[in-house]
């Protein structure tokens, strides 16, 4: 609990291997990155870096079991609904501006993205006990998956099951593949 305690104060802040806690009045957690894909459908907003990046905007640098440790720090519980904004270079955007909703063919102006947290579970393999969300090496999922870290809490499809479903990459919003990102957190009230 001494990192709680260090959060509270003002002005204050905790890092981690590829994240950073910030304290204070506006706590957040930011995430360093990379853009892994610009242009097609998508699975994911973020994932580990051997993990599914052909399917995801961005790899973290950082596990996703630390993710949901620096963002219980900040607040989030199960369901809490949280924003997630993209920083490179000069430029940060709400993450929804690097999406294409396949339906209407535009960016979404706010989508509904909720802390589920994942969960603990036995493995198939050694029955060991294992935290789902690094066993799937994912942070963010574009729909409800409660193994992922976050979610969106409302149904927009799975774009493998049709043209009009899900999400794929705006390609005139993104920096080029490989590019440094942070992704930055914060508990939406």
């Amino acid at each position: 609990m001494l990192v709680a305690a260090h959060l509270a104060c003002a002005d204050s802040d905790v890092s981690l291997p590829g994240l950073t806690i910030y304290g204070g009045e506006k706590k957040s957690v930011v995430a360093t990155g990379r853009v892994a894909t610009t242009d097609g459908i998508l699975e994911f907003i973020a994932v580990e870096k051997p993990g599914r990046d052909y399917e995801s905007l961005f790899t973290l640098d950082c596990r996703p079991s630390a993710l949901k440790f620096a963002l219980l720090l900040i607040g989030c519980e199960t369901n809490t609904p949280v924003s997630i904004e993209a920083e490179w270079r000069d430029k940060r955007v709400p993450v929804e501006q690097l999406l294409i909703d396949r339906r209407t063919k535009k960016s979404p102006t706010s989508l509904p993205w909720v802390f589920t947290g994942s969960y603990f579970t036995k493995s198939v393999l050694d029955g060991k006990e294992v935290f789902m969300a690094d066993e799937e090496q994912a942070f963010i999922a574009l729909w409800w998956q409660p193994s992922v870290l976050i979610s969106l809490k409302q149904e927009f499809g799975n774009p493998y099951r049709g043209e009009q479903q899900g999400f794929e990459a705006n390609t005139k919003a993104l920096p080029p593949k490989g590019t440094p990102v942070k992704l930055i957190f914060r508990r939406r009230d």
